[in-house]
């Protein structure tokens, strides 16, 4: 069964509403209620006096109507008296300086005197909470970015993590190539957390960026086992998540969420769908990359309930549909529960126009209509969250790319999150599942794998590769592969993509950054598409050109190359492309792989399928705001607006 959750803030709403509430909630559908996450300051108002009555009473009024909770540690807003009491807790800024206090999460979480008192809150909530049936789960703090704090306690932790790295100064400076503008380090306390807006990255020492970088993410990942660790100490067979987002500064997720059993997410899909054909906004990526954390079906901790307004001005109505079309396609990419944000629209404080299910009018309206809808649709499906999605298709993500393009850009507009996309898109539009996978998982079991830029360069991951190849598989390597080495240093006596030549079969003779201009190229079909961005010129070793470049002074060159490499193959993409392109190349690769792939879906139409125990289902979901008509199994099949229609492993439809 699909879990549906309801987010709720019982702090927030006088006790006459709370049983009124709890028995909506349950008429409408859910099963669980996620509260307390941000409720530091009523669990204890003042240091060493805990109030939990109000949070008993609120939990009894859920369990009564048969809704447990998903318990969220409130470690995200310390209450004022620690900031104000305990200054060190607060977290600095780039600029080196404490964060002025405003609504949520200025705490430094290395802090140890900000551990001692989160980690002593955590343990009063276990000491009462853990293993009562009414918990459902736990989610620790809230939406974790990397940590990017500059106070005098980050400052030694980065030192002594790099102490512990490098062991000594004259192996750090060989290591960072500090001879540069002259950089050497003859002190430890010349090293400090990078300075300066994030846009003026390029003065800085890219090896020392990376390594504040991979800092960073371990503070992150170690505050997330140091609360794991105290609600496990009360409660061994707890279940325990976070919810992750896409952030300023994001964290190396497969990291944070090693410690946990779920891997969960805040699930928010465009609610205004560009015209642009070209526009990358499917959600579809978020959610098969959140099921990559723990390469397994994941959870939506905050789904879209309502209009957005909160750090920017109210976002235009939810189309009719698009909470049921959203949610749904969260489903068919692995959620095995959705908890949407949130029950009742706020009413005061800074999120009043973040609107929920329940308007400020507190009447039934067509969001709650279609939250009921969705729920008896899946209640048809008890069997559901006994199947997987099941991929031939692997995406390689890497933490460490993202640290070093987002420290040291290539070109104008380039980034490493497009490639991913745009190679995830053209599987979308193909009807072919696709796994997100960390660069050391295991690819075994996958027929393509695809490397988009592997700007630092693994040798081990490499390795895999080539074996993987050999062994009959086919890999897509792109531009930008090999630069690096994982110091964050460039790769020298080889020509790019370096460590990848043998496998890829070609070589670069020079490169151009390209940036905003479109150029063309020409596929094997002799079509042309747009290409943007950059533009590598290869030369052939033992590969074969499979398209060229039209224009400027390498017209004719190859700009993608096929290798044969053992039983397998490996492609090379030297620039980034329109959609098109990558239909185009990966429909080659599927055919020749024998992936079943379905070309006549039209842009923006989504098949996705689950399958395994509890059966095998077929979402096929329209993803835009017009209706779409295809064939589909020898039929027309039409989808309104957003619709989305389930195909059971029988051929019904449901």
């Amino acid at each position: 069964m699909i879990t549906i959750g309801i987010d709720y803030y019982p702090e927030h709403w006088d006790r006459a509403l709370w049983e009124e509430d709890a028995a909506r909630m349950a008429r409408a559908g859910a099963h669980v209620v996620r509260i307390a996450e941000f409720a530091w300051s009523r669990m204890e108002p003042e240091e060493g006096r805990f109030d939990f009555a109000w949070l008993d009473e609120a939990i009894a009024v859920l369990y009564r109507h048969g809704l447990r909770v998903i318990l969220g540690t409130p470690t995200n807003c310390a209450p004022l008296w620690l900031y104000q009491d305990h200054p060190e807790t607060v977290q600095w800024g780039r600029d080196g300086r404490p964060t002025a206090l405003g609504i949520r999460g200025h705490r430094c979480i290395y802090s140890p005197v900000f551990r001692r008192y989160a980690g002593r809150i955590v343990e009063e909530m276990a000491r009462r909470y853990a293993g009562r049936p009414e918990v459902f789960a736990w989610q620790l703090d809230n939406e974790l970015e990397s940590n990017h704090c500059t106070c005098p306690a980050c400052t030694e932790g980065f030192r002594s993590f790099l102490k512990e790295k490098y062991g000594d100064l004259d192996t750090l400076n060989r290591t960072w190539g500090s001879q540069v503008w002259s950089g050497e380090v003859s002190r430890w306390d010349q090293i400090t957390p990078l300075l300066g807006p994030e846009n003026d990255t390029g003065w800085y020492n890219p090896a020392w960026m990376l390594d504040y970088e991979r800092f960073a993410a371990a503070c992150t990942a170690d505050y997330v086992r140091f609360q794991s660790e105290i609600i496990r100490r009360y409660d061994p067979h707890a279940v325990i998540t976070t919810n992750s987002c896409f952030c300023a500064n994001l964290p190396d997720f497969h990291q944070e969420f090693a410690a946990l059993d779920v891997a969960a997410y805040d699930n928010y899909p465009p609610i205004v769908l560009p015209e642009d054909p070209e526009a990358l906004t499917s959600n579809a990526f978020a959610l098969d990359f959140i099921r990559s954390f723990k390469q397994r079906n994941f959870w939506i901790l905050e789904q879209l309930g309502g209009p957005m307004g909160c750090w920017g001005p109210i976002s235009p109505a939810m189309e009719p549909g698009m909470l049921e079309g959203y949610a749904l396609q969260a489903v068919a990419h692995g959620a095995d529960l959705l908890s949407f944000f949130r029950w009742r629209t706020a009413a005061t404080g800074a999120e009043m126009f973040c609107h929920g299910l329940l308007d400020h009018s507190n009447a039934s309206n067509r969001r709650l209509a279609e939250l009921e809808v969705l729920c008896r649709r899946l209640a048809r499906m008890p069997e559901l969250d006994r199947t997987d999605v099941v991929s031939q298709v692997a995406l390689l993500y890497s933490a460490e790319q993202e640290f070093a393009f987002k420290n040291q850009p290539q070109s104008a507009g380039f980034a490493y999150w497009t490639q991913l996309r745009l190679f995830h898109d053209g599987c979308m539009n193909l009807g072919v599942n696709v796994d997100i996978l960390p660069e050391s998982a295991s690819l075994e079991g996958y027929r393509v794998v695809l490397v988009p830029t592997h700007f630092i360069t693994n040798p081990d991951v490499v390795a895999r590769l080539e074996a993987f190849a050999r062994a009959g598989g086919t890999v897509v390597v792109t531009n930008r592969s090999g630069v690096k080495d994982q110091n964050g240093n460039c790769i020298l006596g080889q020509p790019l993509p370096t460590l990848f030549g043998a496998l890829c079969g070609c070589h670069v003779t020079e490169y151009d950054a390209i940036g905003p201009a479109r150029q063309t190229l020409t596929l094997p079909s002799g079509e042309t598409c747009a290409i943007t961005s950059w533009c590598d010129l290869l030369e052939t070793d033992t590969a074969e050109p499979w398209a060229w470049y039209t224009g400027r002074f390498y017209a004719g060159t190859p700009a993608i190359t096929k290798n044969h490499f053992g039983a397998g193959t490996a492609y090379y993409v030297g620039t980034v492309g329109e959609k098109a392109l990558y239909r185009a190349l990966l429909l080659e690769i599927f055919r020749e792989q024998g992936i079943p792939a379905l070309p006549s879906l039209p842009r923006g139409v989504e098949v996705t399928e689950r399958s395994g125990p509890g059966g095998r289902y077929r979402f096929l979901f329209n993803d835009t705001l017009h209706t779409q008509t295809f064939p589909l199994d020898g039929a027309r099949l039409k989808l309104r607006p957003l619709e989305v229609k389930i195909q059971t492993g029988e051929g019904d439809w449901l």
